[in-house]
């Protein structure tokens, strides 16, 4: 099937304040999945109520494990395809990532060379190191989200975590968390100086840029003006340099 006569993927996304803004990290991979391989698709907002309705309405079975209380728990989290030329319904942005690398082999790979494995790995990697900020992660991210998802997503924070929503970002654990994000900016730093270009696998982007390029969207768009200034300074540069790159791939006016 050519790109022409495909119909729009439908991708859904949580929407925050301003209207038609990417925010999550997560679902911003898939965002910048879809447009990189330059895939149609059509955004569908999902506010937080409404995603677990939303499984369960499509009889999809969630797969994504968060630590409630110490214990493993199955979640339903966003990014969600449906996919209207093969009627499937997709979710996980990694599974996601290799759906469309499987359905649509004729555009750019974003799991290039048989790397899906070594590009888990690292996916799986870099997101267990930021673990660590995510009590200031959800604090920041919160802020910023619609009344019907605050309300929900401050809520099932802090039964997840097992705090008072006011306790998730004191000055004593921003600071602490904000030194691990600068330990993960070095690690992953390091991973990237041994590769042959500006990316993970070279000269062009992959999954896992796409994830790196994510999170860093986030802290641009939600921390405070001063802390993505800071954070675009650490590590010569490399994370400003990396936004800027991928810029072009996120695209929010689908």
């Amino acid at each position: 099937m050519s790109m022409p006569e495909l119909k729009p993927i439908i991708f859904y996304d949580i929407p925050c304040v301003i209207p038609g803004q990417a925010w999550s990290p997560n679902t911003m991979k898939t965002r910048y999945c879809l447009t990189f391989k330059g895939l149609p698709f059509e955004t569908v907002w999902l506010e937080f109520p409404k995603i677990k309705p939303f499984y369960e309405q499509n009889s999809l079975v969630p797969t994504t494990l968060r630590g409630i209380k110490g214990t493993p728990t199955l979640v339903h989290t966003l990014p969600v395809i449906m996919d209207p030329n093969t009627n499937r319904l997709i979710t996980d942005s990694f599974a996601i990532a290799q759906y469309l690398d499987e359905q649509y082999p004729d555009t750019p790979k974003v799991l290039p060379n048989n790397t899906a494995a070594l590009v888990h790995v690292f996916h799986t990697a870099f997101f267990n190191a930021i673990r660590g900020t995510i009590l200031l992660a959800c604090f920041r991210g919160g802020q910023k989200l619609n009344p019907e998802s605050k309300e929900y997503y401050i809520r099932t924070r802090e039964e997840r975590f097992g705090i008072p929503w006011e306790q998730f970002a004191t000055p004593e654990k921003r600071e602490k968390q904000w030194n691990v994000l600068r330990a993960v900016c070095n690690t992953v730093d390091g991973w990237y100086a041994k590769s042959s270009g500006q990316f993970m696998l070279g000269d062009i982007p992959c999954f896992a840029d796409f994830a790196v390029a994510g999170l860093c969207k986030w802290i641009q768009y939600y921390f405070e003006n001063q802390e993505w200034e800071e954070v675009k300074s650490w590590n010569g540069g490399r994370w400003g340099k990396l936004v800027e790159a991928t810029d072009r791939y996120l695209d929010c006016s689908k």
